[in-house]
C-alpha cells in the first residue's frame, strides 16, 4: 500500500464519488475519443440506452452500494462465490466510475483476490464480451478514420478526463493497443481495451502511479473476422461492437509476415500517435506498446525505442523477468 498515491490510501472509510476538474470538459461531450459506433450512435448514455446493456446497467448499481473497502470487498466475494469472475469484474468496472478512491483502496486491500478480477485472468474472457457490458466514460479511441486529426482525439480526451497544472495536461503514462493479439486469444479489435485498462490498474496498485494522470488507449485498426481469434467468435460484426466494422488492411513486410499497413511508411499511424501524444504530455510521458500482434510489435519497437519513451511489455517485460529468473537461480546453484 504505500506505493499507492494518498488519495487510494485514504480511502477506507467513507469516501466521494469523482469530482472533475472545474474546467473539464463533460465526459458526455466527447465525441472524437469515443469508439466510432458509440459516437455514432449518440455517444455513452445512448449506447447503454441498449436493453441489455441498459439492464445489465440498473443490475451493477443494484449490487455496487459500498461507500467503504469493507463493504466493497463484502460484495466482490458475494459475486466470485458464483465460480465466474465477469460478474465481479463488472462490478469493479462500475465501482471505478462511481468512485475512483474507492475502487483503487478496495483492489489494494485484498489483492490476490481482486487483481485476478481486474487483470488476468478474468481480464481475457471481458475483451471477448467488451461490447455487450456497459460502456464508460474511461478509454480513448483512435480511429484510422482519425488519420491527420489524433491530436485533436487526444487533446479532447485530455479536456475531459486528465488533470492539468499551468495549462498543460498532466498525463505520466499512456498504454496503448490495438487489439491485434490480446492475451492468447487473438484479434479482439476495439473490444480489446480491457487490457491497456487493466494494465494501468496494475501500475497503479503495484506501481504507485496515478490514475489520473494515465491514459487507456486504443487503436482502432479494425478487426478480423471469427478466422482471427482463437475461440472464432464474431466480433466486429457483432452488433454491439463498438468499433469500425471493417478489416485489417495488411501488407508483407521485408520478413515476409502480415503486418497493418497503416503503421508503416512516411504516413504512419503510429508514428502520429506518438508524436501528437509526446506534443500534448511531454517528453517524459511513458508511452507503452501493449498486445499487439509480434509480426507488428517487433518492428515498431525497433522503429520508436530510440526515439519516445516507450516500451514494450510483451517484448521486454517478458524477457526483463526471464533474464531475472535466471540469475536467480544461478545465484541459489552458486551463492
Amino acid at each position: 500500500l504505500h506505493s499507492i498515491p494518498r488519495l487510494m490510501r485514504h480511502a477506507s472509510e467513507h469516501t466521494t464519488t469523482n469530482t472533475p476538474r472545474a474546467d473539464a470538459m463533460p465526459a458526455s461531450d466527447r465525441t472524437l475519443s469515443l469508439p466510432k459506433a458509440v459516437s455514432a450512435k449518440g455517444g455513452i448514455d445512448a449506447w447503454n440506452a441498449d436493453p441489455n446493456l441498459k439492464n445489465l446497467y440498473k443490475t451493477m448499481a443494484g449490487s455496487c452500494t459500498a461507500t467503504t473497502v469493507s463493504e466493497a470487498l463484502d460484495e466482490l466475494h458475494a459475486l466470485l462465490s458464483l465460480g465466474h469472475g465477469l460478474w465481479a469484474y463488472m462490478y469493479l468496472r462500475y465501482l471505478f466510475n462511481k468512485n475512483l478512491q474507492l475502487y483503487y483502496a478496495t483492489v489494494a486491500a485484498e489483492p490476490s483476490m481482486t487483481l485476478p478480477v481486474a487483470y488476468t485472468p478474468t481480464v481475457g474472457e471481458a475483451c471477448q464480451k467488451f461490447g455487450m457490458m456497459p460502456q464508460y466514460p474511461r478509454g480513448c479511441y483512435v480511429s484510422l478514420a482519425d488519420r491527420g486529426n489524433v491530436k485533436a482525439v487526444l487533446e479532447e480526451y485530455a479536456k475531459a478526463m486528465l488533470p492539468s497544472s499551468n495549462g498543460k495536461f498532466e498525463c505520466e503514462c499512456i498504454v496503448f493497443s490495438d487489439g491485434g493479439r490480446i492475451l492468447g486469444l487473438g484479434d479482439l479489435g476495439a473490444w480489446g481495451m480491457g487490457i491497456p485498462i487493466g494494465k494501468l490498474d496494475l501500475y497503479t496498485v503495484c506501481g504507485g502511479f496515478d490514475p489520473r494522470k494515465t491514459i487507456p488507449v486504443l487503436i482502432d485498426a479494425g478487426c478480423s473476422g471469427p478466422e482471427g481469434n482463437s475461440a472464432g467468435l464474431t466480433i466486429r460484426d457483432h452488433p454491439l461492437y463498438t468499433g469500425m466494422k471493417q478489416d485489417r488492411v495488411k501488407e508483407k513486410s521485408s520478413a515476409n509476415t502480415d503486418v497493418n499497413s497503416a503503421y508503416y511508411g512516411e504516413d504512419s499511424f503510429i508514428k502520429e500517435f506518438m508524436s501528437a501524444a509526446t506534443e500534448l504530455f511531454g517528453k517524459g510521458c511513458l508511452l507503452q506498446f501493449e498486445d499487439f500482434n509480434s509480426n507488428d510489435a517487433f518492428p515498431l519497437l525497433a522503429e520508436y525505442r530510440d526515439k519516445y519513451l516507450c516500451y514494450n511489455d510483451d517484448i521486454q517485460g517478458t524477457a526483463a523477468v526471464t533474464v531475472a529468473a535466471m540469475l536467480g537461480g544461478i545465484k541459489i546453484q552458486k551463492p
